[in-house]
């Protein structure tokens, strides 16, 4: 069987997962250096001093998602380009699994509904695969 529609869906999700990457890394981080500054203007020292380090932990956070999310489009695209038709790869499975519960962890719905719709089809087309290798034999 055709791995058509899965190849296109992980790409899809890769896609996507690039521009929150993207968006996250240079959009909201630089949002969030900027209201961070301006909301420890009017402080006083001490409380500047400790703001400013947590403004700082929070674009560290900020940053290393939007770079985990970076890495996780291109490892998708990849699978979706190494898709074999014909065969039942669990390795994939897995990992479109796991990535789907990393979209849901991050409250990232599209991703979710996405590699979820990916998942669910790979597992139809996985049964479809075996049953005609079972009647084959």
């Amino acid at each position: 069987m055709s791995r058509g529609l899965e190849r296109k869906l992980l790409i899809i999700g890769s896609f996507w997962n690039l521009v929150t990457s993207l968006l996250t890394i240079f959009s909201y981080y630089n949002w969030f250096d900027r209201e961070g500054s301006l909301s420890l203007e009017n402080s006083d020292l001490n409380t500047m001093i400790a703001g400013s380090q947590m403004v700082n932990n929070v674009l560290q956070v900020i940053l290393l998602f939007g770079i985990f999310m970076l890495v996780g489009a291109v490892i998708n695209f990849l699978i979706a380009v190494k898709i074999k038709d014909n065969e039942i790869q669990n390795k994939v499975l897995v990992w479109i699994g796991i990535w789907g519960l990393i979209q849901l962890a991050s409250m990232d719905i599209i991703g979710f509904l996405i590699f979820l719709i990916a998942f669910v089809i790979y597992l139809a087309k996985n049964k479809a695969i075996k049953l005609t290798k079972t009647a084959v034999v």
